[in-house]
């Protein structure tokens, strides 16, 4: 107990967010991973390199939104291309696909990690940072 929470306090939700979401990550993999629904990288990357883009609603801890992510393949890497037309921010990152995760940094936000749901035809790729979770839907 520390001296500004007495018995009976309830946490506040931005302290357990962070570790609400790693765990639903972390079941997504593990859920992924066994469910016979597995696929390799390169399925993943055909799937993000689609020409219309993808529509991304994220939430954080204190404000939410929609932002455009376009995925390009550069021949030795693929990047995401950020617009976030509300902060008139835009931005280009390396993308790192493997078999079970897509990671990349946002313009603001670092260390962004997804999963693809094959059982989830509206938001396929889900996940988000320590800091806000974001879901992708087909523009």
């Amino acid at each position: 107990m520390t001296k500004n929470h007495r018995k009976g306090d309830v946490m506040p939700l931005y302290r357990i967010f962070p570790v609400v979401f790693v765990v639903i990550v972390s079941l997504g993999l593990v859920t992924n991973t066994f469910s016979g629904d597995a696929i390799d990288s390169d399925e993943i990357m055909e799937m993000l390199l689609r020409p219309g883009g993808w529509l991304v609603e994220w939430r954080g801890t204190f404000a939410q939104g929609r932002v455009e992510f376009i995925f390009e393949d550069r021949g030795d890497n693929i990047v995401v291309k950020i617009n976030n037309e509300n902060m008139r921010n835009t931005c280009e990152r390396d993308v790192i696909i493997t078999s079970d995760v897509i990671k990349f940094d946002a313009c603001i936000v670092k260390n962004i990690s997804l999963v693809y749901d094959p059982n989830d035809n509206e938001y396929p790729f889900k996940g988000g940072s320590q800091s806000a979770s974001i879901k992708l839907r087909k523009k």
